[in-house]
């Protein structure tokens, strides 16, 4: 059962909102392989939303992320109360009984939006935390009204497609933000991100786990725990790629040999250098060079 309150007429100082008729979301969405992982079913923009509350007993049978630009609100599930100010977002996942409302002094203005697909299950699923900071973006307001524009040019296959795609790089742009510097704010330091940024200022070099934890302030293991839970492989083996990464820019855009190109991200052992980027490539250094305007 869904509980709304909107308050009395015109309590929202602005609002506007898309539900996609269902039929549409059968023959468009799930049904089209280029975005049926993941799609919008509802979109919503709610500015000062005075009196803005929801209570679902049941749930959503989608996703819901809200996005908060200014003011401030509550959202609660899984027995848990989320404050969320300006900069904040939040997925509530599908199905999960929730409460959500503006605050009454300081109401929310809120970017919106129900998400369904198979991908959307992987990713909400993986998230470390519900709620995060995603800062402020200008480029990321402009996104949400050209998806709303489109989907208001009414629900051809051209026209979901298109507000769809655009809908992936907006969530892209919301829940893997930057974690260190979003809109010049710094925000609580996320130890992979600084581990991983030591390594691009250190790519000449060949640094050991300990070197890198202690970089960080953690312990090898615990260092080792928290990286592979992120990024899915291990410290030194992303090392290592970010190595080979920089060196496929050195093997298109200039014209050092291989050996040189190897001791420029460290490595003096030109066969080590050559084993590991097969590895990491499937084809020599040679090879990638040979091919790579083809």
């Amino acid at each position: 059962m869904e509980k709304r309150q909107v308050g009395q007429k015109n309590s929202f100082d602005f609002q506007k909102a898309f539900i996609i008729p269902r039929n549409v979301l059968i023959k468009q969405c799930t049904k089209n392989e280029i975005i049926n992982n993941l799609f919008i079913t509802d979109i919503g923009y709610y500015r000062k939303a005075l009196n803005h509350y929801i209570k679902r007993n049941n749930g959503s049978e989608q996703h819901i992320l809200i996005y908060c630009v200014e003011g401030k609100g509550n959202v609660e599930f899984q027995d848990t109360n989320y404050h969320i100010e300006a900069g904040n977002f939040i997925i509530i996942p599908k199905e999960t009984a929730h409460t959500y409302q503006a605050d009454p002094v300081l109401p929310w203005t809120i970017y919106w939006f129900h998400f369904s697909g198979t991908g959307a299950d992987q990713l909400v699923a993986s998230l470390q935390n519900y709620k995060a900071y995603a800062g402020f973006s200008e480029e990321r307001n402009i996104l949400f009204d050209t998806i709303y524009n489109r989907l208001e040019r009414g629900f051809s296959r051209e026209n979901i497609i298109y507000a769809n795609l655009c809908f992936h790089q907006y969530i892209a742009e919301v829940v893997y933000t930057d974690k260190h510097l979003v809109n010049d704010k710094i925000v609580e330091p996320d130890k992979v991100e600084e581990v991983i940024d030591f390594m691009r200022k250190n790519i000449e070099k060949m640094l050991s786990l300990k070197e890198m934890a202690l970089a960080v302030y953690l312990s090898p293991s615990y260092l080792s725990a928290i990286f592979k839970k992120k990024t899915g492989t291990s410290p030194i083996d992303y090392f290592n790629q970010l190595k080979i990464q920089k060196t496929t820019q050195y093997l298109l855009f200039t014209n050092l040999r291989i050996n040189e190109i190897a001791q420029k991200i460290g490595i003096n052992d030109p066969y080590y250098f050559s084993r590991l980027f097969s590895s990491v490539m499937g084809i020599s250094p040679k090879q990638y060079r040979d091919n790579r305007f083809n």
